[in-house]
C-alpha cells in the first residue's frame, strides 16, 4: 500500500467557452497551497470531459483558451516539493469526440445517441456523450496513454475516468457482433457483446500505461465497485471507492465498498469531496468538521483518503477549500502510524445479494454497490456496533462466526453447499425473504425447522416478536409495510406469531387513512424460526429497515443476531446509535486499533430530489465504556496519536475501559 494517505483528485473539466484557461496559475502558490494543507499526491489532468488536452501533445488537441503547457507547469511544481502527482484521462466521457466522430458513439438499438450523467435539477437536461469502445475511438484513448505515459514517465500513475461500456449499437459494434454470431437485436448479446469489448477495453489501455514502465500503477475508475467482480484486481493498482456522502450517497454507503474491497485484498482509498453536495460545484464548501469526519470514518475502515475539488479554470487555487481540506489532513498526518497496514476485526459476513445476484454486471451501471438489502445491513449493523465484512461468494466463510444472506439473493446449489458446509462447521446463518427459499418451489434450501406455505396472503402484515429479540419498547404486533411469505413451524423454535390485516388497501375496502388493521386473533403462520444454527424471516427485513427506518425494526434484527451470536461480540460500547466502531489488527506492532466515531448528520436541503446529510456539529462524548474481548495479555491501552495512557481491566478473556472524551473520531491503541 503507498504511504500516500493524503490525495487530492483534482478535476478540472474546462468548456471551450471559458476564456483565459490558466492564466492566472502560479507554480509556487499552487504548490504552496497543496503543501500548507498536508497534502501528498494530486490527481492532475492531461484531458478533461470536455475533450480537451491541457498539456502540449501529438494525440488530441489543447484548450483553445490555453497558451502553455498547464500539465507539465503543475507537474513540476508538485515534484518540487515532493508531491506525487497521478495523471487522469477521461474515457467514455468526450464532448470533443462526440462532436467531431460521432461514429464514435454508442448507438441505441432504436438509432439514437446515449447520454450519462448530470446534475442539479434543470440541468439533468444537459448530459454527457457516450463513447463507444469497440470503435475506433479505442485507438485514438490507447495512443494518447501510450503518449502521456511516455512524456510524463516518472509520474506515479494513469487514472482513467468513465471505464463504462454501455451496450451499443455503433456500426463498429454491430460488425464486431456479427462477426461474433451475436444477434444485435437480442438483450443478451448486446450485453454479452459489451462485456467482451469492456474486457479489450481494460487490457488495451492497462498496456498502454505500461508502455515504458511494467511497474507504472493504473487505476480505472468505475464510479465505484462491482461486489463480486475480482477481475477488477487484474487491471488495477489499487481501488477508490467513490462515495461522497452529500451527493447522494450518505453516510452509510461507503462501509460496504471499503469493508468488501479489503476481503479481496485490494489496496483502496476512499473518494469524498470538498463540495456541499457532489463533483464540480463551484463556490460551495462542506463544513470543515464533516471533512475531518469523513476522513476519520476513512481511516476506520482501513482507507487511505482522497478528497475531490475542481481547479477554477484560471488555474487558481481556491484557498477556503485547502484552509478547510488543511484542518482535516493535519489529523489524518497525525494518525497515520496507526493506520498502516492494519486489518478489518470481523465476526460477521454480509454475503452481498449484489455479488451474488449479478456478479457480472457491467460497471456501467452507476449504482455499483447501492442495493437496499446491502445498504439496510450495512446500516443495521453500523448502528447495532457489530464488527462485519461484506463478502462475495468466493470468500473463505470459517473466517466468521455469523453470515447474513440478506433478503434477495438467489442462492444457487454451489453456494448452497458452501453455506450449508459453514453451519455444518459451527457457523450461524441469518436468512431473511427471499434469500434461502428455492424460487420455483419455494422449498427451504436449508433446515431452519419450518416449511414454506408460499407467498404471504396480504400485502402488509404485522409480526409480534418472541420475547428474546422483540423491542423492549413495543408488545404489540409490528407493521411490516411489504409481502413475504408464509412460514410454518415445524421442528425449529418460533421467533414470534404473524396478524393478518382484515383486507388489503383498496377502491373497494379501505380503513382510514393508512394501512389497514389486524385482526386480534394471531394467524397459524410464524414471524420467524430458529433452527441448528440457521435463522429465518419470512420478510424482507434488511430492504424494510432500509425503507422505513423504525427503531423496533432495528431492535428486533439487532436482537436476532446477538441471539445467533450467543450474546457474546467482539467487542461492546456504551456508544450511542449514531456512533461507529471497528477494530483494526495492527500485527507488526502487536495492538489492536479500536476505533470510536461520532457525527449528527442532519438533512438540509436537496440533491436531485432526494434530502443532503450534512455534519456541521461534533458533538463531545464522555464516559464511553468499552470491551474488546482478547485471550492476549494486555500490556498498555492508550489514546492515539495523543499517547495517552487509559486505565483498563482485564479479566475473563475481556479488556475493559473508559475513554473520557470523544469528538468526531477517536483511536485507542490496545498494545499486547
Amino acid at each position: 500500500m503507498s504511504n500516500a494517505f493524503r490525495q487530492v483528485h483534482l478535476d478540472f473539466h474546462t468548456s471551450e467557452a471559458i476564456p483565459e484557461v490558466g492564466q492566472k496559475f502560479d507554480g509556487k502558490a499552487f504548490a504552496s497551497a497543496f503543501k500548507r494543507a498536508h497534502v501528498n499526491s494530486v490527481t492532475l489532468f492531461a484531458r478533461c470531459h470536455h475533450g480537451w488536452n491541457y498539456y502540449d501533445g501529438k494525440v488530441g488537441q489543447r484548450h483553445p483558451s490555453l497558451n502553455f503547457d498547464l500539465l507539465r507547469a503543475q507537474y513540476d511544481a508538485l515534484k518540487a516539493e515532493g508531491i506525487r502527482v497521478p495523471i487522469y484521462i477521461t474515457s467514455a466521457w468526450d464532448e470533443l469526440s462526440c462532436r467531431e466522430h460521432p461514429e464514435w458513439r454508442v448507438i441505441t438499438p432504436e438509432g439514437k445517441f446515449l447520454f450519462a450523467g448530470g446534475n442539479l435539477g434543470t440541468q439533468e437536461k444537459v448530459r454527457w456523450g457516450l463513447l463507444d469502445f469497440s470503435t475506433p475511438f479505442m485507438d485514438f484513448l490507447e495512443a494518447q496513454i501510450e503518449e502521456v505515459a511516455t512524456l510524463f514517465s516518472d509520474c506515479d500513475g494513469i487514472f482513467l475516468d468513465i471505464a463504462h461500456q454501455y451496450p451499443s449499437c455503433s456500426p463498429a459494434a454491430l460488425q464486431q457482433m456479427k462477426e461474433m454470431d451475436l444477434d444485435w437485436t437480442k438483450e443478451e448479446d448486446r450485453l454479452t457483446h459489451a462485456a467482451h469489448t469492456k474486457a479489450e477495453y481494460m487490457r488495451r489501455t492497462t498496456a498502454a500505461a505500461k508502455v515504458l514502465r511494467a511497474d507504472m500503477p493504473v487505476v480505472h475508475n468505475h464510479g465505484n465497485l462491482t461486489l463480486g467482480d475480482r477481475s477488477i484486481l487484474d487491471f488495477n493498482e489499487h481501488l477508490e471507492i467513490e462515495s461522497l456522502p452529500t451527493g447522494g450517497w450518505g453516510y452509510e454507503h461507503f462501509p460496504i465498498g471499503a469493508k468488501y474491497a479489503e476481503t479481496i485484498g485490494a489496496d483502496y482509498l476512499g473518494m469524498t469531496g470538498k463540495f456541499h453536495t457532489t463533483w464540480g460545484e463551484f463556490g460551495a464548501f462542506k463544513h470543515p468538521t464533516a471533512l475531518q469526519y469523513e476522513c476519520g470514518f476513512m481511516l476506520a475502515h482501513g482507507a487511505r483518503c482522497s478528497i475531490g475539488d475542481h481547479l477554477h479554470p484560471s488555474g487558481e487555487i481556491t484557498q477556503t477549500t485547502y484552509d478547510i481540506i488543511g484542518e482535516a489532513y493535519k489529523q489524518v498526518e497525525d494518525k497515520e502510524p496507526w493506520c498502516l497496514n492494519t486489518k478489518n476485526v470481523a465476526e460477521i459476513a454480509v454475503l452481498s445479494v449484489r455479488a451474488i445476484n449479478s456478479p457480472n454486471i457491467p460497471t456501467w451501471e452507476p449504482a455499483s454497490v447501492n442495493n437496499i438489502a446491502d445498504e439496510g445491513a450495512s446500516r443495521l449493523l453500523l448502528e447495532e456496533h457489530q464488527l462485519f465484512d461484506f463478502i462475495d461468494v468466493d470468500a473463505e466463510f470459517a473466517n466468521y462466526r455469523l453470515i447474513i444472506v440478506p433478503d434477495e439473493a438467489h442462492i444457487g446449489a454451489e453456494l448452497q453447499q458452501k453455506l450449508q458446509a459453514f453451519v455444518d462447521q459451527g457457523g450461524r446463518l441469518l436468512l431473511t425473504g427471499q434469500s434461502g427459499v428455492d424460487a420455483e418451489t419455494q422449498k427451504p434450501l436449508f433446515d431452519f425447522g419450518a416449511d414454506i406455505a408460499g407467498p404471504a396472503k396480504f400485502e402488509n402484515a404485522y409480526a409480534d416478536y418472541a420475547k428474546n429479540i422483540a423491542a423492549d419498547f413495543v408488545h404489540d404486533p409490528v407493521l411490516l409495510g411489504q409481502t413475504g411469505y408464509s412460514l410454518k413451524v415445524t421442528e425449529g423454535e418460533s421467533l414470534g406469531q404473524m396478524f393478518d390485516p382484515y383486507f388489503d388497501r383498496c377502491h373497494k375496502h379501505f380503513n382510514g387513512h393508512m394501512n389497514t388493521p389486524y385482526h386480534t386473533e394471531p394467524s397459524e403462520f410464524a414471524a420467524g424460526v430458529v433452527h441448528n444454527g440457521v435463522a429465518y424471516l419470512p420478510y424482507p427485513m434488511f430492504s424494510i429497515y432500509f425503507e422505513a427506518g423504525a427503531v423496533v425494526h432495528r431492535r428486533v434484527l439487532g436482537n436476532l443476531v446477538n441471539l445467533l451470536l450467543d450474546n457474546q461480540r467482539k467487542v461492546t460500547t456504551s456508544l450511542p446509535v449514531g456512533g461507529r466502531v471497528t477494530v483494526r489488527a495492527q500485527d507488526a506492532e502487536n495492538r489492536d486499533i479500536v476505533h470510536l466515531l461520532y457525527a449528527t448528520p442532519q438533512l438540509r436541503g436537496t440533491f436531485n430530489g432526494q434530502p443532503v446529510e450534512i455534519i456541521q456539529d461534533l458533538p463531545e462524548l464522555r464516559q464511553i465504556d468499552v470491551a474488546l474481548k482478547t485471550d492476549k495479555p494486555v500490556s498498555a491501552v492508550k489514546l492515539v496519536p495523543d499517547n495517552k495512557d487509559v486505565a483498563f481491566e482485564q479479566a475473563a478473556g475481556e479488556v475493559k475501559f473508559t475513554v473520557d472524551k470523544i469528538q468526531g473520531h477517536q483511536m485507542v491503541a490496545v498494545s499486547y
